[in-house]
């Protein structure tokens, strides 16, 4: 009987804002980047955001680690929001991950190469996940010369 291999963690720690995310999409593929509504110089992520059956856009902060974000609706912190895809309507909200530090559901947004941000979707919760490539990708990458930005 063969087991499963198991998965082993690797972390990777960088300043908060040293990464940006210039390419984000729905599970569809339409384009989340809104060039129109900057935060910190860079072009910001738009989704629409329900909260008790209000309904806006938030513009998200493109800096990994920074949550500037811009809201069309207030939320009071601790509220459990839902992310649609502004285009297609698309939930973002990933079915198969909840949030380590609250249990609250997570968002996922697609990157370039197969790429996700994972965030939670309780205000004033900062937790998110970068995955930018799995271990079977990255160690086939080792040596070539692909840049971290290549994945953002």
């Amino acid at each position: 009987m063969s087991e499963e291999p198991s998965k082993e963690r690797i972390e990777i720690e960088v300043p908060s804002k040293a990464l940006y995310v210039q390419h984000a999409h729905c599970p569809k593929g339409c384009d989340l980047m809104e060039p129109g509504v900057k935060i910190g110089g860079y072009p910001s992520v738009r989704v629409r955001l329900r909260h008790h059956g209000k309904e806006g856009f938030i513009y998200l902060d493109p800096r990994y680690g920074s949550f500037e974000n811009i809201s069309e609706i207030d939320v009071p912190d601790g509220e459990v929001v839902e992310f649609f895809c502004p285009h297609c309507g698309a939930s973002l909200k990933d079915e198969h991950a909840r949030c380590k530090v609250c249990s609250a559901p997570m968002f996922a947004l697609s990157l370039p190469r197969g790429g996700i941000i994972e965030g939670c979707l309780r205000k004033g919760c900062f937790e998110h996940v970068l995955r930018i490539v799995s271990g079977e990708e990255l160690l086939s990458r080792l040596f070539e010369s692909d840049t971290l930005s290549s994945y953002l």
